[in-house]
């Protein structure tokens, strides 16, 4: 077996162990240039669409949804004519936050109306969706006779329990808690506001902003299917995703960026408006070609379109209108084609004053809520929402698996490499104290990995035959292949205990011979890069995908702080072997070690190390040197649910080489 692997790795071109991981140094960010995907079928694009709608809804703090608070709306008329009424209105999205906004009715035509959103870009401040080009849409569109409801972003206008552009702490990204989550909560709640008027047609609600509101229209087009219609203006670019933190929540762009999210609507009408003056210049000939194509494998390719001006970065008269005729035509008249362009209402403007949301008639709340204040609650109910998942019998068990497996495995960016995708190239081997070493490197195709690695075939192999099916894959903190290579540390202990098993040690990023510095000095990195603890568990997936060509069980052996690597890891990957986890007296409760020793966005949000556990059953697992705050109740539950009580052991003190050797072996007799 091991002879086969050699022979298959020595046959490639040799290659230096010191040459640099690319990881370290290819850094995404918001300004890159992305090259646009192919998909060669619906049935190719739809599988994505699904993972990609997942990360989505992950980034943005949206799954598993916390319950909808009611909304409580006041509301207030400000401004009357012949054919407008509108109104002062607050929702209270969450409790005591508040969302503040201009509600915009048609007096003339019969319900129920098509609604529209309005999500307004980083206009000035104090303004928010009083900025005029703003209000002269919203009125317009009423004019034309649609429910408008038009809203201010966090910290925006009327908006005040946020400041906007404040710094984000990993704290908050741990549970998935970022401004752009919270927008995005907003527009959701905001449609939910929608549907709850009798006026509204509920199958004819559209959401159009420009810039800023782009991003957060788009955003809610990806999440909410009761979105009818999209028109993300002057913002969709491959080479500009977005300046402001509240357009980057962590994860969000991780091997994706705009263009892709933004197809993610298909086959619902979709109108991209662009600009020669602004980052979507390109948009006729690269960004909406790429969205069309993915209309048109979905047979829908006239629900798609671009408009494109020379108005420079502004939602002006000529782009307006544009938005006016899709609207128009999509939410009142049927899809068909208008007979001529619909051109933009005259009208006279009142006074944005009076269409202020606060006054003595509908004062400030006293009770509003800080944002540190919406932080701790937030988590309080992520964490509930958890706690009710937990497995408690065989059937709630695989529920949990089949949801909750895709889920982590989207929030640690985990690719699943194929056989064919696995680059393994010999380095050199030597003899030590009988054992024969061979070292290499691994990786995938594309990406530029380097995984060193050390495979240490059978010592004594036994009479039968079949037991080489079996390999064990060390990991350390400290480079597993870097020790065992030396010959010192607790992995190279191991390997001299293991003489029943062919054995893989790796040093995962950044450790042992490759922990060299990495590149991460661009504006919101985690929405774009995997961290390092993140690339660590890819480095253990893309490892055992390697072992599981060769052998029919991969055994895993996490040590020190990779115990919870090996943990994680071993969650998403569904494979027929046994697990050692190292847990390295981690304290589960405190999200401070999860920023030190396990820093992943959003893995508080879905679950952390109880999600895992729950995945791994009814697997073998060995966890030591456990934390009075190891969720050990997640582990006895699931393995119960299981029926697989036996092949579960936790221990709270730390078990050395020997007695890990021993656990191994009795198992696989």
């Amino acid at each position: 077996m091991w002879l086969g692997l050699l022979l298959g790795v020595m046959a490639m071109a040799g290659a230096s162990l010191n040459e640099q991981d690319a990881r370290l140094s290819n850094v995404r960010h918001l300004n890159l240039r992305y090259d646009l995907p192919t998909y060669k079928s619906a049935d190719e694009w739809l599988q994505r669409a699904k993972l990609l709608r997942l990360q989505v809804q992950i980034a943005c703090g949206l799954f598993p949804q916390i319950p909808k608070p009611p909304l409580n709306p006041r509301r207030i008329v400000c401004y009357e004519d012949e054919d407008v009424v509108v109104e002062r209105v607050v929702l209270e999205t969450l409790p005591n936050f508040y969302l503040t906004g201009n509600l915009y009715r048609p007096k003339k035509g019969k319900p129920p109306f098509p609604a529209v959103l309005h999500p307004h870009g980083h206009v000035p401040q104090p303004e928010g969706r009083l900025y005029e080009r703003e209000r002269i849409r919203a009125m317009a569109m009423a004019k034309l006779g649609f429910v408008v409801f038009a809203y201010d972003m966090v910290g925006y206008g009327d908006q005040f329990q946020v400041v906007h552009r404040a710094p984000e702490t990993p704290q908050e990204h741990l549970w998935a808690i970022s401004k752009g989550g919270i927008q995005t909560w907003n527009s959701i709640r905001a449609l939910d506001f929608l549907l709850s008027l009798p006026e509204v047609d509920k199958k004819r609600i559209g959401c159009c902003g420009s810039s800023g509101g782009g991003t957060q229209t788009f955003l809610l087009a990806a999440v909410d299917d009761r979105l009818a219609l999209a028109v993300p203006t002057k913002m969709v670019s491959a080479h500009m995703q977005g300046g402001c933190i509240c357009e980057n929540p962590p994860l969000l762009r991780i091997d994706t960026c705009n263009p892709e999210i933004v197809a993610l609507f298909a086959p619902k009408p979709l109108l991209l408006i662009s600009d020669d003056g602004d980052w979507t210049k390109e948009t006729p000939r690269y960004e909406f070609p790429f969205v069309q194509s993915i209309y048109r494998l979905l047979g829908a390719e006239d629900r798609c379109a671009n408009a494109h001006f020379s108005e420079g970065h502004d939602f002006a008269q000529k782009s307006r209108e544009a938005y006016y005729s899709w609207a128009v035509r999509w939410l009142k008249n049927d899809g068909k084609p208008l007979s001529e362009p619909v051109k933009e209402p005259a009208m006279q403007l009142p006074d944005a004053k009076s269409f202020r949301v606060w006054g003595d008639d509908l004062p400030k709340p006293h009770n509003a809520v800080t944002w540190d204040a919406l932080i701790e609650w937030l988590k309080g109910q992520a964490n509930s929402v958890i706690e009710g998942m937990r497995p408690t019998d065989k059937k709630s068990l695989q529920q949990f698996q089949r949801l909750m497996r895709p889920a982590l495995q989207v929030t640690l960016a985990v690719s699943v490499p194929t056989a064919e995708q696995i680059v393994a190239t010999h380095a050199e081997q030597k003899e030590v104290n009988g054992l024969l070493m061979a070292r290499m490197w691994l990786g995938r195709k594309g990406v530029g990995d380097k995984i060193p690695a050390v495979f240490v075939p059978f010592s004594n192999p036994p009479a039968k035959k079949q037991l080489r099916r079996e390999v064990v894959l060390l990991v350390s903190e400290k480079g597993a292949a870097s020790e065992v290579w030396n010959g010192e540390g607790e992995s190279a202990e191991l390997v001299k205990l293991l003489t029943r098993f062919d054995v893989m040690a790796i040093d995962a990023f950044r450790t042992g011979m490759v922990s060299g510095e990495r590149k991460t000095d661009v504006q919101f990195f985690v929405t774009y890069n995997r961290t390092d603890d993140a690339e660590r568990i890819q480095d253990i997936v893309t490892a055992i995908t390697h072992l599981r060509q060769e052998y029919d069980r991969v055994h895993i052996v996490g040590i020190g702080a990779a115990g919870l690597w090996v943990l994680m890891a071993a969650a998403v990957v569904e494979l027929d072997g046994k697990i050692v986890v190292d847990a390295n007296r981690f304290d589960a409760n405190d999200d401070n070690e999860f920023v030190k020793r396990l820093f992943v966005p959003c893995l508080r949000r879905i679950g952390d190390l109880r999600t895992a556990l729950a995945l791994i059953a009814p697997r073998p697992l060995l966890v030591h040197n456990i934390h009075p705050n190891f969720p050990r109740n997640w582990a006895e539950s699931a393995y119960a649910a299981a029926n697989a009580t036996q092949r579960l052991l936790l221990s709270e003190k730390p078990i050395a080489a020997k007695q890990i050797s021993d656990w191994l072996i009795s198992l696989a007799k």
